[in-house]
């Protein structure tokens, strides 16, 4: 009677066994590859600031000063191609503080209030040499860029991640050759693994510049910027 228990029990195992098994047979092997590309693009838009400063001995007419050059450089930079939807206001202040006048020895504090506004202005990398040299024909006290970017939020990210696939595969074929495996099909796909990967539409900005009369017209290069795309890519693969 114990043999008899004893050989139930194989054949119970036997069978449960059996099918776990055939199902790794017929499990393919993976190869988890990341690939990484990167292209060069021309930005087409460029974004600028300008300001303007003014004071006088009440808040009004230090606004109403500031309301005019701010009105003035709007005309000229529309003059000069951009749209009213590339203009906004930036930010309006008005404070009030002193200043010292007078001949030296006799000087004397004043109280004086100082308007501060600023435009942002968006426009594109061809025309915006000549919309900075409108905005200080016009009376802007400084200008602050310009920072580039792309009118195409995707521009860049095809090319660049047909390049991350293609590294990826490169990789994947010499990983499993070394193995002695060979690349047999595709299993998954993940086009965007990480997060914080440089995107189009970064900044680059020039910094901030006081500006001066322009007697020279104002040249900008836009260069190019980096886009880059990270892809990680499941391969079923085989022995060779």
């Amino acid at each position: 009677m114990r043999v008899v228990r004893i050989a139930v029990a194989a054949a119970a195992m036997s069978l449960v066994l059996a099918p776990a098994a055939l199902a790794d047979a017929t499990t393919p092997s993976t190869l988890s590859v990341e690939g990484q590309g990167s292209v060069m693009v021309i930005p087409d838009v460029a974004s600028l600031t300008a300001s303007v400063t003014r004071s006088a001995t009440t808040s009004r007419a230090a606004l109403s000063a500031a309301n005019r050059r701010v009105d003035a450089i709007v005309g000229a930079v529309r003059a000069a191609g951009v749209p009213a939807s590339g203009i906004q206001t930036n930010s309006i202040d008005v404070s009030r503080g002193t200043i010292k006048v007078g001949p030296p020895g006799a000087r004397h504090r004043v109280r004086r209030y100082i308007a501060n506004e600023s435009l942002s202005i968006t426009t594109t990398t061809a025309i915006v040499g000549s919309v900075i040299d409108a905005a200080v024909r016009a009376g802007a006290d400084s200008i602050d860029g310009p920072d580039f970017s792309f009118s195409n939020p995707s521009a860049g990210v095809v090319a660049a991640t047909n390049a991350a696939l293609a590294d990826a595969r490169q990789r994947a074929n010499a990983a499993a050759a070394a193995l002695g495996y060979t690349v047999t099909g595709v299993q998954s796909v993940d086009l965007d693994p990480q997060s914080g990967v440089l995107a189009p539409g970064s900044s680059a900005g020039t910094g901030s510049t006081t500006v001066a009369p322009v007697a020279t017209p104002t040249t900008v290069h836009p260069g190019t910027q980096e886009v880059d795309a990270t892809v990680e890519v499941v391969y079923t693969i085989a022995p060779a």
